[in-house]
């Protein structure tokens, strides 16, 4: 079995270049759980507008892009498989509570490893946006690194998971992943199953093409930071730094979908000036940034 992995960011300016590896392949392996909504528009049971209408997305407008060519590509033979296990268990545990069928559900030992990072990482959240009300930086800081500690146990358990489902397919294939999910590449090649597993970072390509110096997203990369430690690389540099640049550039980057021509990348501009913008700062300077722009105070 032999896997291609497409890390790509959720935006439709980088949708051709993922499209033009999807038709070279017979498996695509969708970055998505299979819900019943999924389900029922792969089997042309429900349409785009409907899905997405029920479907709980951060990136509508890149969903129905995404979906709209991919059901296309279905007809023509593609088949599409949304592997997402630990989403899917997510999911399920949504699905229990509705269904008052918790304390069963949640008797799995696979589930309970799920609930357990899931709660580190939703409790840490909260404590975030507490941090935030609190309008003291310093604290925002250490809840921003509490959270990334969390999430990456989140990103971990999420990319093991997904290689063990995905080794089960037994055929070669392309798999979407987000960038961040830079882990997967190592789990699948670790997984007798899988004869070989080869990666394009279809952004960081984008941006070499197009003579950009690659910068990435600090939150990103602090996180990135927490999952190689939890692997057992070390890092020595400056994480409380790195977490204050995250929330300049949290602040800067541009939050609506863009859809531009094919052969333009507002997006990926965008994100890479704000991230060499919070890179330059200091600790001090982003202190002073986030209290005039977010805590209302013009001095500190």
């Amino acid at each position: 079995m032999q896997v291609l992995i497409a890390f790509v960011s959720h935006r439709v300016e980088f949708l051709p270049i993922l499209l033009r590896l999807v038709r070279k392949c017979k498996n695509f392996v969708l970055e998505e759980p299979m819900t019943l909504e999924l389900n029922k528009l792969l089997s042309g049971e429900m349409d785009i507008d409907e899905y997405i209408m029920w479907v709980n997305t951060p990136f509508p407008v890149y969903t129905v892009h995404l979906m709209r060519a991919l059901l296309d590509l279905k007809n023509r033979g593609l088949k599409v498989l949304p592997v997402e296990p630990y989403l899917q268990i997510v999911e399920g545990i949504h699905e229990a509570v509705e269904a008052n069928r918790y304390d069963e559900y949640v008797k799995n030992e696979v589930v309970q490893k799920v609930l357990k990072v899931e709660r580190e990482a939703t409790g840490a959240l909260i404590e975030y946006h507490e941090a935030f009300m609190s309008r003291d930086f310093d604290s925002v800081v250490e809840a921003t690194l509490k959270f990334a500690k969390a999430d990456a146990k989140r990103f971990v358990l999420r990319d093991k998971m997904r290689a063990d489902k995905i080794a089960e397919i037994n055929e070669n294939c392309l798999v979407e992943a987000g960038q961040i999910h830079f882990l997967l590449e190592e789990e699948l090649k670790n997984r007798a199953e899988v004869s070989n597993v080869d990666s394009v970072n279809i952004v960081e390509k984008v941006a070499n093409t197009l003579g950009i110096d690659y910068v990435k997203n600090p939150g990103n990369e602090l996180t990135e930071i927490y999952i190689k430690e939890i692997i057992g690389e070390e890092f020595n540099g400056d994480v409380e730094l790195l977490a204050a640049q995250a929330l300049i550039y949290i602040t800067l980057v541009s939050k609506e979908e863009m859809v531009p021509e094919e052969g333009q990348f507002p997006h990926l501009l965008d994100e890479v000036k704000c991230a060499k913008i919070a890179r330059s700062m200091s600790y001090d300077n982003c202190r002073k940034f986030m209290n005039r722009v977010w805590f209302g105070r013009s001095k500190n």
